[in-house]
């Protein structure tokens, strides 16, 4: 059986080390492309964890809607998350603002 030299064995643990390397970095690349900082994105993924828990997309599109402008579309976001005990910070509550606008209001 032939022995390895100290060369050969490190040339041959670099490459595996790079190896190990690169599938490391492709797995974090193909994570992030799932991930987004899309606000409208992420204002629709709050808005379907807990906004339908309460009400359905008819209390946006219904005739008599009391929300006319943004600031006030953001007021009741707002007035829903703390009533409601929603755990959002500022920007997940601007991030569902975003998404309802872009949807429904268009304000």
């Amino acid at each position: 059986m032939k022995l390895l030299s100290s060369k050969s064995l490190s040339k041959k643990s670099l490459a595996s080390l790079l190896f190990l390397l690169a599938i490391s970095i492709n797995n974090t690349a193909f994570a992030n492309e799932e991930e987004t900082t899309d606000p409208v994105v992420l204002g629709e993924k709050a808005h379907n964890s807990h906004c339908v828990k309460c009400h359905t997309d008819e209390v946006y599109t219904r005739k008599n809607r009391f929300v006319k402008s943004i600031d006030a579309l953001s007021k009741q976001v707002v007035r829903c998350r703390d009533g409601n005990d929603v755990p959002w910070f500022d920007e997940d509550t601007d991030a569902v603002v975003q998404f309802l606008n872009k949807k429904y209001y268009r304000f």
